[in-house]
């Protein structure tokens, strides 16, 4: 079983949730950190695979931008850089802001959302309205039971962890090789998403197979098998 990771918004520079200097002064405004139980409220998963998996690659393409920061009072800069980019946080140039709702909502319009789900009359959603949101979607599935609240057992790439009014985060490492319901899926199954560009660019797509239990040379055989 593979350590659950999560990838969030948290703090600023100054450990305070305003006026803090645009951009990752810290490279831990926005960062990946092991799962640990807030406890959350709950978990939100997209029912489509595909969508999970985008909305994981946007948190991770976040993470990795220094150029992204939190700051509350400035929360929705980054969505309004990104979306001149189809709303890809990585091609983000200048300094901006986020926190951790507004990071989430645009995930989600990364992964397909409509925009007027996630932001709406100049502001994106709140940890406290983010769930009401994404079930009106549906798109989704909401998971209360402490089996995902309070241990990372049941966890996959993509689920978006919720403690409404307080904090929200995203697993970007699941708690195994299991990336959707129903099962483990064959080296097949796998090459064919890679094939479809849904495991990212090398180097990141061998340390993403290698770290939810896929061999990377098994899988680049079949890739190239197939072409």
């Amino acid at each position: 079983m593979s350590k659950v990771r999560i990838t969030h918004a948290s703090i600023d520079e100054n450990r305070h949730a305003k006026n803090g200097k645009a951009g990752d002064q810290t490279g831990r405004e926005v960062c990946t950190r092991d799962w640990y139980s807030k406890p959350w409220d709950c978990v939100i998963r997209f029912t489509h695979e595909e969508m999970r998996e985008k909305v994981a690659r946007c948190m991770e393409r976040a993470a990795a931008n220094d150029r992204i920061g939190y700051d509350q009072n400035q929360r929705n800069t980054l969505l309004l850089e990104a979306k001149k980019y189809g709303y890809d946080p990585g091609r983000v140039t200048i300094d901006v802001e986020t926190d951790c709702s507004a990071l989430v909502a645009l995930a989600c319009i990364y992964a397909g959302v409509q925009e007027c789900y996630m932001y709406s009359a100049g502001n994106s959603c709140t940890t406290r309205n983010l769930r009401k949101r994404l079930e009106a979607t549906k798109l989704v599935q909401v998971f209360e039971s402490k089996d995902y609240t309070t241990r990372p057992d049941k966890l996959i790439r993509g689920d978006i962890l919720l403690s409404e009014g307080h904090h929200v985060a995203t697993v970007t490492t699941g708690a195994s090789t299991v990336s959707k319901v129903g099962g483990v899926k064959t080296n097949e199954q796998i090459a064919a998403e890679v094939k479809k560009g849904l495991w990212g660019n090398m180097p990141e797509r061998k340390t993403r197979l290698e770290s939810a239990g896929y061999n990377y040379e098994t899988i680049r055989k079949i890739v190239n098998r197939g072409n």
